[in-house]
């Protein structure tokens, strides 16, 4: 099928720049905006598998750079506007492809209909992760460390998938098929995730155990109770294994049970469980410290259910969250959050954007043009389009204070904004700011004025070595362009991929504290 699939270095009139030597982090590459799903999955089918969907990158890229996977093209679909959707119809919630866990935590629908799948989408990694990557993504992955999964089997969610053959429509727990394994032909692609609701008087709980935002274990339970009796049970564990599983046996003996025979029963359940899950030994545990928590967390998930019909409390605006958190990563722990309008882009005079000295050579077979505003100043040029923000900022414009670090969304050292959205520069390709205003930690200060949260980090000694500081600051500015008055516990989860090696956390809370006063009262 002829396409018109347009090359992304076609969407403006390029503008030179003069160049000299070029270091990027990432292998060269080509970048694909198909208008259509059917463009999509015929350039997959034309290019095979020297092609890639790229949709929030999140994964994709940390899986290039560290050259664990390879790939020639990357088929862009964030610009497919169905992809991008959230809409109910005919009692189920149909969710895009290409919608952000940060979107899914905050979106009324999604916390109307299904408040266990906001719960688990508030906690996926951090929030800069949450504003890049994607639900569409995170399953067609599979990574076994993942949240969403889990939460989508106890609503026995399906996908649906498309490519030259047509559409189909696959139940969840068939599409995730084993480690990083789906049931996704390479010609495919998924489009939506379609989720009903649970039955009515059901209640509902998440729960997990993190290390560095990257989940342990997760288990999800729904349940109803009737006469006393488990009328109605649902369970499904995740991040222990090849992949998230229901535990379809353990809900047949359950039913008909009370509450505390339903208890016995899952302790006395170890087998079952080191059958079905597979638990494996690594980084964050090891099997049998994983199985004896899946069943701690079952019994928690499943009495928590039965308690109330809601699993969390999920306030869209103001208000404490009551679940129990531990330290400056609370676990179990969503962000709360005020829905506000975007806008109010920071400017800032006194920084001249600039080309250093140190410019980038264009080997790659595609260089993009660029035009965004980088601390209220326009710029406009070309860059290759393997090229990340943090090269971008860094190497080409000489803003050395987004720090390189861990390049693997975990530390928060490159954290910028853009579009007033805390991001990882590391992750995201420069091309992405196209149009948008992008602002870093030498764009706070209004000439000699430094911002509230920089001053009050001075009054606190909020920097200690000084090397996170400036992605401390710039995801706690992001967090009162959104929530103006935040709580100590929602700076917490809001801060808790962002890491002190220094562990001045206590003072950081202080300063964010102190900002945010400082900002109300002027």
């Amino acid at each position: 099928m002829q396409t018109e699939t347009r090359d992304r270095d076609r969407h403006s009139t390029p503008v030179s720049i003069s160049v000299s030597v070029r270091i990027t982090m990432l292998n060269p590459f080509r970048v694909l905006d198909p208008a259509t799903v059917g463009e999509a999955s015929s350039e997959l089918a034309r290019l095979g598998e020297r092609a890639r969907i790229y949709a929030g990158g999140a994964e994709l890229l940390l899986l290039l750079r560290h050259r664990l996977i390879q790939a020639d093209t990357l088929v862009d679909i964030k610009r497919i506007a169905e992809l991008n959707r959230i809409a109910w119809e005919g009692g189920l919630l149909r969710i895009g492809a290409t919608v952000t866990h940060h979107r899914l935590e905050r979106e009324p629908l999604v916390r109307e209909h299904l408040p266990m799948l906001a719960s688990a989408e508030s906690q996926v990694a951090n929030i800069r992760v949450r504003n890049q990557g994607t639900l569409g993504g995170n399953l067609c992955f599979n990574d076994p460390h993942s949240d969403p999964p889990t939460a989508l089997l106890v609503h026995e969610a399906a996908v649906a998938v498309a490519g030259p053959k047509g559409e189909r429509r696959i139940p969840l727990s068939d599409f995730l098929v084993g480690m990083y394994a789906t049931a996704l032909e390479a010609d495919e692609l998924l489009t939506e995730v379609v989720v009903p609701p649970l039955p009515p008087g059901w209640g509902e709980a998440y729960l997990r155990i993190h290390r560095l935002q990257r989940p342990t274990l997760g288990v999800a339970a729904a349940a109803r109770l009737q006469n006393g009796s488990i009328e109605g049970v649902r369970l499904a564990v995740g991040c222990v294994g090849p992949k998230a599983e229901r535990l379809a046996e353990l809900e047949a003996k359950l039913r008909g049970t009370t509450l505390a025979d339903a208890l016995r029963v899952i302790e006395d359940e170890k087998s079952y469980l080191k059958q079905l899950l597979q638990p494996v030994d690594d980084l964050l545990g090891s099997a049998d410290y994983k199985l004896y928590m899946t069943r701690v967390l079952l019994s928690r998930a499943l009495s928590q259910a039965l308690q109330s019909p809601s699993p969390f409390p999920l306030p869209l605006e103001g208000g404490e969250d009551e679940r129990e958190g531990v330290g400056w990563g609370a676990l179990g722990r969503a962000a709360e959050e005020i829905n506000k309008d975007e806008g109010g882009r920071m400017k800032d005079e006194s920084f001249e954007c600039r080309v250093s000295s140190y410019e980038l050579k264009p080997k790659t077979p595609q260089d993009v043009a660029l035009s965004l505003t980088i601390n209220g100043r326009p710029w406009k040029g070309q860059v290759p389009v393997e090229e990340t923000l943090l090269e971008f900022v860094r190497a080409r414009l000489g803003l050395t204070g987004t720090k390189r670090s861990c390049e693997s969304q975990v530390c928060g050292a490159c954290t910028v904004l853009v579009d007033n959205r805390a991001i990882s520069s590391c992750n995201t390709l420069a091309f992405e700011a196209h149009g948008k205003s992008v602002l870093t930690i030498e764009g706070l200060a209004a000439g000699e004025q430094l911002d509230p949260l920089q001053e009050a980090f001075i009054r606190n000694v909020g920097a200690q070595c000084g090397y996170c500081t400036p992605g401390q600051i710039m995801a706690a500015k992001a967090l009162l362009m959104e929530n103006p008055s935040p709580t100590r516990d929602q700076i917490a989860e809001w801060l808790s991929g962002n890491i002190c090696r220094c562990g001045a956390y206590p003072a950081i809370a202080a300063s964010i504290l102190e900002a945010s006063h400082e900002n109300q009262r002027r």
